[in-house]
């Protein structure tokens, strides 16, 4: 598996949405039009594969300092390989790049876990996002 950084001009991006979509969509049933938004035209995609194919993807939106991370989808067949850990370990990397200082985002509860073990502390209450429950999540980077 390789990671690399994308723009929404990549060739591969149709790819990318593809597994957003079956990930979000077809799996949880996020709405559609919910799945893509404003953002995916100014974030930076992180792209996992194997061989040639998109397996995994995340973005990232900077502003400043800060950054959010968002739309993490691996599809089915590839989870529980450390995919979704490489993509944050290469988030961070490329975050931290960008003088990024503290990354926020918003983990469905039954990702929760697996973002603490990243170093990633709770903040605030439980909140509904697309039908799925979810936490307000930071981290600062060193």
């Amino acid at each position: 598996m390789r990671i690399i950084a994308v723009d929404a001009s990549s060739d591969l991006m149709p790819a990318v949405y593809a597994v957003r979509h079956q990930v979000f969509v077809v799996e949880q049933a996020v709405p559609p039009a919910l799945e893509r938004d404003e953002f995916d035209a100014v974030a930076i995609h992180l792209v996992a594969l194997h061989d040639d194919d998109v397996i995994g993807t995340l973005r990232i939106v900077a502003s400043g300092r800060d950054a959010k991370l968002g739309r993490m989808a691996v599809l089915a067949a590839e989870r529980r390989r450390g995919i979704g850990a490489g993509l944050m370990a290469h988030a961070h990397e490329v975050a931290q790049g960008m003088g990024v200082k503290e990354i926020t985002l918003h983990a469905q509860l039954t990702a929760k876990a697996f973002y603490a073990r990243l170093g990633y502390r709770e903040e605030g209450g439980e909140f509904e996002e697309a039908g799925i429950a979810h936490v307000s999540m930071r981290k600062t980077l060193e």
